[in-house]
């Protein structure tokens, strides 16, 4: 599934009841709201993020607050007609995301082993002399 195609699709579900899971609890709890995992949010709008392409949703706790969450750290009901699309969506980031991690780990381990072996010519160099 294209993340455009579900943006439109939630645009038309807008406003949405959501729950906030992991950063978004993290959050709410430092600005001084009681959230727990089964407090209810409302996106009031969706967008993609310019920089990472990630589906963002603009959030209130109750008409107070306003923050916002990638949809990737929230949750819908799950008798919602957008569950299973947005699960799928979920899953389909992550997975992306673990793939750049790897490839992270492998630039670095390169990077890490074209370091280690100009020291040690560079070392020798000075031993030679």
């Amino acid at each position: 599934m294209s993340a455009q195609s579900l943006l439109n699709d939630i645009l038309k579900h807008l406003p949405l009841r959501v729950y906030g899971r992991r950063a978004v609890l993290t959050l709410l709890r430092e600005m001084g709201f009681a959230a727990k995992n089964k407090t209810p949010l409302t996106a009031t709008d969706v967008y993609r993020d310019d920089h990472s392409g990630e589906l963002v949703c603009k959030l209130s706790l109750d008409g107070k607050g306003e923050l916002t969450a990638a949809l990737t750290n929230l949750k819908l009901d799950i008798g919602h007609p957008l569950y299973r699309k947005v699960k799928n969506y979920q899953a389909e980031v992550s997975e992306a995301l673990g793939k750049l991690d790897a490839e992270d780990v492998r630039q670095t381990n390169i990077d890490e082993e074209d370091r280690d072996g100009f020291r040690d010519g560079f070392g020798d160099l000075f031993k030679n002399r």
